[in-house]
Formats: C-alpha cells, sequence, structure tokens
C-alpha cells in the first residue's frame, strides 16, 4: 500500500483552569456588576448622610428675653420682649431646639439706675443649650433700658361700673374696702398713678343695694404690682332722689331756748317716695346756741325717713336766742 502525504496539523493548547486568585479577582472584578453599582450607591449615599449631619449648621432664631435687674430698681421702658440668636452645630442637634423653650438671660444687676445700654455678649448673656450648639450673635446687638428706683405706696381705689339701674332708680354710693390698695413700680409710674381701678360691675337693672365680693383690682400697667389685688364693694342703689323745699319748718335749740326766728325753710334730698309724703311738721330745725350765732345742728326727722333724707340747706343759717 503506498505511502500517501499526511499534511502537517495544528497544534490546539488545551487551556488550562484558572487559578484559585483569579477566580477571586473575576468574580469581584467582573461578575455581577449590577448588583455591585447598587451597593456602591447605597454606600455614598449613606456617607453623605452621615458627614451631611455633622457637618456644622447656622440658624437665626428668635428667643425670649428675661432681665435680671439689680433687687432695689425696677426696669420703666419696654425693652423687646424677644431677640433673634445666631446658633452654629451640627443638625441634629439644631433640629432638637424649640424655640418656644429658648430663653436668653441678661444680668444687668451691676448696673445703677438711668438710662442704660445693655450689650448682649456672650459673658453677659446665658442660654441652656445642647452640647455642640455655641452662639454666634445676637440681633439686635444692643438693647435700651431705663432703670429706676421701686418704690411702694397706697393708692384710692376706683370701682369700674357698666349698665344702669331700674327705671326710677340711681346709685346713692359705692364704699370698696378697703378703700385703698398698695401698689409697687417703678417710681415714675407708680407717681403717675391716681386711682387703681376695679374689673368692671354691671349695675343693669338693680332695684336695690347688692354687696360684690373679691373684685379684682386691674391696673393695666404691667409694670405696676398689685399688693392688695382683691377689695370687697358694698354698692347702695335705691329709689331716685329729689329736692323739695319746705317752708314753715320749726326751729328750737338743743338746750330748749327758744330761737328767733321761730321758724325756717329747708331744702332736702330724698327719694320721691318719702318727700312727696313728708309734711313741715313733721321736721325740725335743731340749732346749737353755744356756737357763735346760734349754727344749725342738724334736723329732727320721722325715724322711717331719717337715714334716706339729706339737709341741703337752711335759710336762714344764723338764729339768736329769745331772752
Amino acid at each position: 500500500m503506498p505511502f500517501q502525504d499526511v499534511d502537517e496539523t495544528d497544534v490546539v493548547e488545551v487551556p488550562r483552569p484558572p487559578t484559585a486568585f483569579e477566580r477571586a479577582a473575576r468574580k469581584i472584578f467582573v461578575e455581577d456588576w449590577g448588583l455591585k453599582l447598587l451597593a456602591l450607591a447605597i454606600t455614598l449615599l449613606l456617607w453623605f448622610g452621615v458627614t451631611g449631619q455633622n457637618t456644622p449648621l447656622i440658624i437665626r432664631t428668635p428667643v425670649q428675653l428675661n432681665l435680671i435687674r439689680p433687687s432695689n430698681l425696677d426696669i420703666s421702658n419696654d425693652p423687646p420682649k424677644t431677640v433673634e440668636v445666631v446658633l452654629k452645630g451640627s443638625r441634629p442637634n439644631l433640629q432638637s431646639l424649640s424655640p418656644l423653650d429658648l430663653v436668653a438671660t441678661v444680668d444687668v444687676s451691676d448696673h445703677t439706675a438711668g438710662e442704660r445700654v445693655i450689650r448682649l455678649t456672650l459673658d453677659r448673656v446665658t442660654m441652656q443649650l445642647p452640647n455642640g450648639v455655641k452662639i454666634e450673635s445676637f440681633q439686635p446687638s444692643t438693647i435700651p433700658i431705663r432703670l429706676e428706683p421701686r418704690i411702694e405706696r397706697q393708692v384710692p381705689v376706683e370701682v369700674r361700673t357698666e349698665g344702669q339701674p331700674a327705671d326710677g332708680y340711681e346709685v346713692y354710693g359705692i364704699n370698696p374696702a378697703p378703700a385703698t390698695v398698695r401698689v409697687r413700680g417703678p417710681a415714675s409710674r407708680i407717681e403717675a398713678l391716681q386711682k387703681a381701678p376695679t374689673e368692671t360691675i354691671s349695675l343693669s337693672n338693680r332695684k336695690e343695694s347688692f354687696t360684690a365680693a373679691r373684685v379684682a383690682v386691674d391696673i393695666p400697667d404691667q409694670k405696676i404690682d398689685v399688693l392688695d389685688p382683691l377689695v370687697d364693694l358694698a354698692i347702695e342703689v335705691g329709689e331716685k332722689r329729689i329736692e323739695k323745699s319746705f317752708s314753715g319748718v320749726a326751729a328750737r335749740s338743743i338746750s330748749g331756748v327758744e330761737v328767733r326766728p321761730a321758724t325756717a325753710e329747708v331744702n332736702l334730698a330724698g327719694p320721691l317716695s318719702m318727700l312727696s309724703e313728708l309734711r313741715p311738721e313733721d321736721v325740725k330745725v335743731v340749732v346749737d346756741m353755744s356756737a357763735t350765732g346760734g349754727r344749725v345742728a342738724g334736723l329732727e326727722l320721722p325715724p322711717a325717713v331719717k337715714d334716706r333724707v339729706k339737709l341741703l340747706w337752711v335759710r336762714p343759717s344764723q338764729f339768736s336766742p329769745i331772752r
């Protein structure tokens, strides 16, 4: 059998299996790219979130102002009740703050009486803040105050009323007890206060006297402290009064000595129903002859009316004894 020429064949290399290192590298850098990109995105978001929480922020917020004054002085003007404070700190700490709970306490107890300008500095202002939150500044940075001596005095009570008594009736008098109350505050404000008004008392459709207990004294000036804040009231209400003159009223002396003239004209004020029934013979003028010129000492009236009728005048006003 003849020999045939055989072409030389290509040698095919059999791939070698990857090493453990190559398999690990492939798993890390080539396989599952979608999951790896998602994990990277989540990591970056978390990183930015954490670093953002710790980055210092600056905020401006209003805070209440509390002034600590000297014990013997009062602030007589009206400084602002709030100021703006600039705070610096991390986001969580700043977000935990409630403006309603923030109070800036300013110590001015080292000042004397007079017009003063208080600078809001870190060594003068104290605030309760979380750790890591710092005060940067205040706006306004200064506040004007007027310090005056604190004084105390008695002021008469002024009873405020509203409405009117029933038709045919009127108020005879209003008597507060006590009649004066103690007040305390800056000297200029106390000296300018003439009366201490009460809360309003209604007189609508009243026909008789009444009392009101524990009525509040209501002074609108917030700089003034009322040390006696409650009073009791006795309010006299009765029939409307008229004036009526009586002629030929007999006059007599306290000692019994006859006097000249023997009669006089008197003018009385009292309820209409009482004066309309009163007659000249029901009234007597009492004269005190021990006084120079024999002056009128008073009137004799029936018991039913003597406490309700008032003497306005007597003519003549002087009398002499008959010897």
